[in-house]
């Protein structure tokens, strides 16, 4: 469509005289714009529309322009003239709902790309818009449908990727973990494995099983229970579990866990409580978290743990655990992980040797591979310093199958 108009100038170009230069001008701008050059291509279309005030064209790409520059008042201004003056510009009202969902105006955005859609029903930059536009509304099927209609036009690796990744968050999962812990000295090897079943019941509502097995210090230990999350706005989730097994003297006998999750645009932030019952002890942890997406192929991730830990002799003996992570995708479906841990590693493995205050550093590396078929295999590794010379080999491989 850009490009019909855009040749359509160039022949009006041709029949006067005077608006050549502008014409002759605008494929420059363009480039300019779509090189990243935003300041340049923004000042040398602006001076093509003073020539020109309707050329529609020159006053999307402005409009493009402002939005890439983090200028959405000023994007949605520009596209809403556009409409009010031509009202089946698809283009305008696909940048017009772009900018209106970038400022969190839901249902405004949908509404200016439901009207896209009326105009144009086979355009994929319209799927593509309102595939994003459903999912920030939590209407997950609708996005999918879109997403599956972009991926069956036109294959490429991104909107295969994007459908693959939409029905993993939707659909039911069946997750599964072993792991192996070597340590120096006479310690024994310990040796684990964590089975979970999240089904989904509705939209906003999943309910979850979990079982642990665990061999560590010469004792067998298991422990059972379930919990829940509920998706209470498209961006955030509550969710709680419960684990038991009274006759535990390693593991917790009980484990009580709530949790928040809030994304907003690019970060995600957590917030987790959680309370362990030992066999003679008990300890709180309180932990706040940030999740940030730096690019599409790079995340960074912060956490701050608090614990404290009573015992028959003492109370309140403190803790601090303090992590960084980061993630990168090497290339389509592979992603490498690593991080630094001051404090305790893993609270779902927590276990007797960590109460109190646990004083240890961690260096950790994963590989994540996602398949077409849902499968995501995880293989990662640990590396862990404690007091009294005290060093730990962790071996871990994950899997998670959508479905």
């Amino acid at each position: 469509m850009l490009l019909s108009f855009f040749l359509l100038l160039l022949a009006q170009g041709v029949a006067q005289p005077g608006p050549t230069t502008v014409a002759v001008d605008l494929p420059a701008a363009i480039q300019l714009a779509q090189e990243g050059h935003d300041a340049e291509a923004l000042s040398a279309l602006q001076k093509i529309a003073a020539v020109d005030p309707n050329d529609h064209l020159t006053r999307l790409w402005i409009a493009n322009v402002y939005a890439r520059m983090g200028h959405a008042d000023l994007a949605e201004a520009i596209y809403h003239s556009i409409v009010i003056e031509d009202p089946r510009n698809v283009d305008a009202w696909v940048g017009l709902g772009t900018v209106l969902l970038r400022q969190d105006r839901i249902s405004e955005g949908l509404d200016a790309l439901r009207r896209a859609e009326e105009l144009a029903p086979q355009n994929p930059n319209v799927w593509a818009a309102l595939a994003s536009a459903y999912q920030l509304s939590g209407d997950t099927l609708q996005s999918i449908s879109y997403r599956q209609r972009l991926a069956t036009v036109s294959p490429t690796v991104v909107n295969r990727m994007d459908l693959e990744n939409a029905r993993r968050e939707h659909g039911h999962r069946f997750e599964s973990q072993t792991f192996g812990e070597d340590y120096n000295g006479r310690t024994p090897t310990t040796r684990g494995s964590d089975l979970a079943l999240s089904y989904r019941v509705s939209e906003t509502f999943r309910v979850i099983g979990r079982g642990q097995l665990q061999r560590k210090f010469d004792r067998t230990e298991n422990r059972f229970g379930g919990g829940a999350e509920w998706r209470w706005t498209p961006w955030g989730t509550v969710s709680g579990q419960v684990l038991v097994n009274d006759n535990n003297r390693v593991l917790p006998q009980r484990d009580y866990m709530g949790r928040v999750d809030y994304g907003y645009h690019r970060a995600t932030y957590s917030g987790t409580l959680r309370y362990f019952d030992f066999f003679g002890a008990n300890t709180m942890m309180f932990s706040p978290a940030v999740t940030v997406a730096v690019t599409p192929r790079w995340t960074g991730a912060l956490r701050y743990a608090f614990t404290t830990t009573d015992t028959a002799a003492t109370t309140g003996i403190e803790s601090h655990t303090f992590e960084i992570r980061a993630a990168h995708e090497i290339k389509p479906r592979i992603w490498a992980r690593g991080g630094y841990i001051s404090g305790i590693e893993n609270f779902d493995q927590f276990s007797i040797d960590h109460i109190g205050e646990f004083r240890a550093k961690t260096a950790t590396g994963s590989v994540q591979i996602l398949f077409p078929s849902l499968t995501s295999i995880v293989g990662s590794y640990d590396y862990q310093w404690r007091k009294n010379g005290v060093h730990m080999g962790r071996v871990y491989v994950s899997l998670v199958q959508a479905f």
